[in-house]
């Protein structure tokens, strides 16, 4: 029963540190993601209209 105990920890270490390192990547990769609203630009289209 040891050993059980032993293997679920373990791979539950294992998920836990999947998870972080995702989360990690995950972060560094969104770093300098514009967050909110869209930016507005002006298309053409908007412009022949007025």
């Amino acid at each position: 029963m040891k050993g059980f105990f032993k293997f679920i920890g373990t791979l539950t270490a294992i998920f836990a540190g999947m998870v972080a390192a995702l989360a990690v990547f995950d972060r560094i990769k969104n770093k300098n993601r514009i967050k909110g609203e869209y930016l507005e630009c002006e298309t053409p289209e908007e412009n022949e209209e007025e």
